[in-house]
């Protein structure tokens, strides 16, 4: 039996993270990074997987009504940090501020 070298890397298998579990709540990304490097999924038995249809576009609204709206650059850019800042397209951010200054349906 051949000897480990001494810069032979350590194991790299990762920990399943038990599905009926719920993830640990993380305090920054770095720390979820760490998390994920040492845990992986439990995708359970293959027997119980369920086939998925993807179907681009399912459960979309078709909106009926387009509004042209003119920013200054100011707002512009303040719109677009809102957006990335929450990983939706800037017209989500609207169509929220929109319909939180409607009164409820």
């Amino acid at each position: 039996m051949k000897p480990k070298s001494k810069s032979a890397k350590p194991s790299t298998k990762r920990k399943p993270w038990p599905r009926t579990k719920r993830l640990p709540e993380f305090a920054s990304e770095a720390d979820e990074v760490k998390f994920w490097q040492t845990h992986a999924v439990d995708p359970g038995p293959v027997e119980k997987w369920e086939p998925v249809a993807f179907s681009p576009g399912a459960g979309r609204t078709v909106r009926a009504h387009v509004y042209t709206v003119r920013l200054d650059d100011q707002e512009a850019a303040t719109l677009q940090m809102l957006a990335k800042r929450r990983g939706v397209p800037a017209s989500v951010v609207i169509r929220e501020f929109v319909r939180a200054q409607m009164p409820q349906r």
